[in-house]
């Protein structure tokens, strides 16, 4: 509870992965935000309201994946699959 802030609004973002692991080098982002899965299959991130995006990092270059609203008390879903090499991304709200 020390680490809520109930006066910024607020959402929820899920990240569930299908697939093993990033490739070496890979960081996934969320905002400004490192996201480490490590061996799980979802993580859960709080997230101030507005839009948000999911990009994969490698060194310098980044790539965004999807864009999607955050909106207040509620949980948007985002799952990554690996589809021919390449990362893409479904949002549920």
């Amino acid at each position: 509870m020390a680490g809520c802030d109930f006066r910024e609004e607020t959402g929820f973002v899920e990240v569930k992965k299908s697939f093993a692991n990033l490739a070496a080098g890979d960081t996934l982002m969320l905002n400004a935000t490192a996201l480490d899965l490590g061996t799980r299959s979802s993580l859960v991130v709080q997230q101030p309201t507005g839009t948000a995006s999911l990009q994969v990092r490698r060194g310098d270059a980044s790539r965004k994946l999807c864009e999607f609203p955050v909106r207040k008390n509620r949980v948007v879903t985002v799952t990554l699959a690996a589809a021919n090499g390449a990362l893409r991304c479904s949002v549920q709200s």
